[in-house]
């Protein structure tokens, strides 16, 4: 649940670019690497070093975004609720119409 709430909430502070990126990296992160996705402090270092190489680089917005997250901003969130029920919600609906 705290991998999904990340790369939700990555997707709203930098866009889809960034969090697609994240997704891919947490994919290998867990299915390639074997890395728990519940060891939070191991998952915010990943994290933040996979978005720090995304932030920033992408020359033709001219749109502001906000400097990358830190490993600490990453954890405190993993610790938190943030996008919790949004998940939840979105997962319920997915498990009515089948899908698991």
């Amino acid at each position: 649940m705290a991998s999904h709430r990340l790369i939700q909430h990555v997707g709203k502070k930098y866009g889809l670019r960034v969090s697609e990126a994240l997704y891919d990296r947490l994919n290998v992160y867990y299915f390639v690497d074997g890395h728990a996705l519940n060891d939070k402090p191991r998952l915010a270092k990943a994290a933040a070093e996979e978005i720090s190489k995304l932030v920033g680089k992408d020359d033709d917005s001219a749109e502001y975004m906000p400097p990358p997250m830190t490993d600490d901003e990453i954890l405190t969130f993993l610790h938190g609720n943030e996008g919790r029920k949004e998940i939840e919600m979105a997962l319920q609906a997915l498990a009515e119409i089948g899908v698991h």
